[in-house]
């Protein structure tokens, strides 16, 4: 029979095996960089608890206190170096991985290998100080390996997306539906001197009913739109590339109409067909500007069959001049496009011209002729109001087009409210009246994302 103190002095030596096996990973658990108050944790208490065989020093969880020989050490060796922390500063309690990275700073620093005091904190505060290490290294080796599987440190990404939702009334179709369309677009920019920029745009959309200006309509696949370099020379920048719009390297400001609905200026002289090209632009401090670019339209297609600026090639050339003043501005647009297929050389000349009243809504005029060599000319007027509306912007065109003796006219009223930084939603009317056909109104909300 088992007497009763056999069963206590039993119950003990398991009490006393499992404080052991209990105490060991939480102690490890405790040499982790945590902020222990010596308030909250009595040690001694630990100590008292664990077994006398325990590997792991109690004075590892022990804080340095003023009066400390370590804490006085700390205090002239940081006084020394120059790395003075704000808590020693301040006379305050440090843990001692605190205290192991105040040394590892003043180390940095550089002392002389025979003082004592570096000497004898290195000692002390040795675990600590290669633990922290190696934790340091271990982060610097993770930081390596995200910067390994992203983008160069030049490098810029941008991007968007709209949702453009609408009911177009137009007695020329019978199909007048409600239509919801997307575009996704993504914006690079790679910079490698500083100075220059290396920009693709990628673009996917199904915008082909609801013709906005935020149409896209190369479909569900992302394709690039534009890939172009540009540089500077002197005071000159320079553009070139297998792909960009004309309009991307034009200097002179026309019109400041926010043009985010469906209405935009110089239809022709601005028209942005997309070529492979070159072109120079110029601005002074003073506030004139001067720019010229030459492209042959979908030169990426054609440059292996007829080459870029040649007589089979479809080339557009345009020079502008403009002047940006505080509140107003302008300038004119002189483009020739030489058609490939009707073998003709088309012109047009346009100007344009802002003004930006403080406390006032901003206006915008545009004049557009396009003479064509066969003699069916046209012509466009614009004007466009922005003006600022509680958080959001009311804007508002009117536009007479005479387009080969087909005269319309086209109205335009829209509000842009901004959600957040990364999201707005703009809704709007527009009208297009033409002489003996129906009229064409429409309903247009989008939802804009940018990040």
């Amino acid at each position: 029979m088992i007497h009763s103190g056999e069963h206590v002095q039993s119950a003990w030596v398991q009490m006393k095996s499992f404080q052991q096996w209990l105490i060991a990973p939480a102690a490890i658990g405790l040499i982790g960089p945590l902020q222990v108050n010596a308030n909250e944790i009595n040690i001694n208490d630990i100590a008292d608890y664990a077994s006398s065989s325990t590997e792991i020093s109690t004075s590892q969880f022990s804080d340095v206190f003023p009066g400390d020989w370590a804490y006085t050490a700390l205090e002239k060796l940081s006084e020394r170096q120059g790395c003075i922390d704000q808590s020693i500063e301040s006379g305050q309690p440090l843990t001692r991985y605190e205290a192991a990275a105040l040394i590892n700073l003043c180390l940095e620093g550089g002392i002389a290998s025979s003082d004592s005091n570096a000497i004898r904190l290195s000692n002390e505060f040795g675990t600590e100080m290669a633990i922290l290490k190696g934790r340091i290294d271990g982060l610097e080796y993770k930081i390596e390996e995200l910067r390994a599987g992203a983008f160069s440190s030049a490098t810029k990404m941008s991007g968007g997306s709209v949702f453009t939702t609408g009911f177009v009334d137009n007695a020329a179709t019978a199909d007048n539906k409600l239509t919801v369309e997307y575009n996704y677009t993504i914006d690079l920019n790679s910079s490698f001197t500083g100075m220059d920029n290396l920009y693709a745009g990628l673009e996917a959309g199904n915008q082909n009913q609801l013709v906005m200006d935020s149409s896209v309509t190369g479909g569900n696949g992302l394709q690039v739109a534009s890939l172009y370099y540009e540089f500077p020379v002197g005071n000159f920048t320079v553009t070139a590339g297998p792909r960009f719009d004309q309009d991307d390297v034009i200097s002179a400001t026309t019109s400041i109409y926010s043009s985010a609905f469906r209405l935009g200026e110089m239809p022709w002289g601005t028209a942005g067909d997309t070529g492979a090209g070159v072109g120079v632009s110029y601005v002074a401090d003073n506030g004139w500007n001067g720019s010229v670019n030459l492209l042959t339209q979908d030169g990426s297609a054609e440059v292996s069959t007829i080459g870029l600026f040649t007589e089979e090639a479809t080339d557009m050339y345009t020079a502008s001049i403009g002047y940006d003043g505080g509140n107003w501005g302008g300038g004119v647009v002189a483009t020739t496009e030489d058609q490939t297929a009707t073998d003709t050389k088309d012109k047009s000349l346009g100007a344009g011209v802002y003004f930006r009243p403080d406390g006032f809504p901003s206006i915008s005029m545009a004049f557009d002729r396009l003479d064509n060599e066969d003699g069916t000319n046209s012509r466009d007027f614009m004007i466009g109001v922005d003006h600022g509306l509680g958080s959001g912007v009311l804007s508002a065109a009117y536009q007479a087009r005479d387009n080969q003796g087909t005269n319309t006219a086209n109205y335009e009223v829209y509000y842009n409210y901004p959600i957040n930084d990364g999201v707005s939603v703009q809704g709007g009317i527009f009208s297009q009246e033409q002489a003996a056909v129906d009229n064409t109104q429409g309903f247009i909300v989008e939802t804009f994302f940018k990040f």
